[in-house]
């Protein structure tokens, strides 16, 4: 009885291949140190524009990424700017998990940059401290319930749109490695005020015990912005 000899054999072992999960590759270590400043620089840039629709306070400092058609004069709601807010906090939390050593810098500049709320009074974006900074240090992240917004279409669309940048620029951004090996990654500040000291008070007020683990490392940490 003829099984198919070698030629059976030969057929199965490819198909063994075709089927087989493609291995995947970690991207060098500066795309992906590279990928968090991005990151890290279109959360702090949907952080402002919440500030923006939901108090009128407007002190911009990290539009380098910012494609936003509105960014002159937003006319997106509260909830599609909540909703990239979260898509970019769950992004960093992926792209810092790798690389969280080299990142505790984004812990001193969030506070230069929440600093620059002291004068406001409790708001939307005073929600997401907390889970912003948990997702740096590598602390469990719980974001704040959207499910008593409804959303609009033109929120979905505007979320959609925001992660297809990203998606966009994240491609670009491997490019532009592949083709200069010796490219190093950036550390882009968003400070609002000169010392952390604001941001680490008015974080006190609403997670005291947050700010004093915060300090505590600072402490530790001496003159060096870690």
């Amino acid at each position: 009885m003829d099984n198919g000899g070698p030629h059976r054999t030969n057929r199965f072992a490819r198909l063994g291949r075709i089927n087989r999960p493609a291995q995947r590759f970690a991207p060098p270590r500066q795309i992906t140190l590279q990928l968090l400043d991005d990151t890290w620089e279109r959360l702090l840039n949907a952080m402002e524009r919440l500030e923006q629709v939901t108090e009128g306070f407007r002190s911009l400092t990290a539009g380098r990424l910012d494609r936003h058609g509105d960014r002159d004069a937003i006319t997106e709601g509260e909830l599609g700017v909540r909703t990239e807010v979260h898509l970019h906090l769950k992004s960093l939390r992926r792209v810092v998990q790798p690389v969280r050593a080299e990142a505790q810098w984004m812990v001193h500049d969030f506070l230069l940059w929440y600093g620059g709320r002291a004068a406001q009074p409790d708001a939307p974006a005073d929600e997401y401290a907390m889970p912003i900074l948990h997702c740096v240090v590598g602390m469990p992240v719980e974001l704040p319930d959207l499910a008593e917004i409804v959303p609009t279409e033109q929120d979905i669309l505007a979320a959609a749109e925001a992660l297809s940048r990203a998606m966009q620029d994240s491609g670009d951004l491997e490019d532009q490695f592949a083709g200069d090996p010796d490219l190093q990654a950036t550390r882009h500040g968003h400070a609002r005020t000169p010392t952390p000291a604001s941001g680490l008070v008015r974080l006190a007020v609403r997670h005291p015990a947050l700010a004093r683990h915060l300090a505590m490392q600072m402490d530790a940490a001496g003159a060096q912005p870690w």
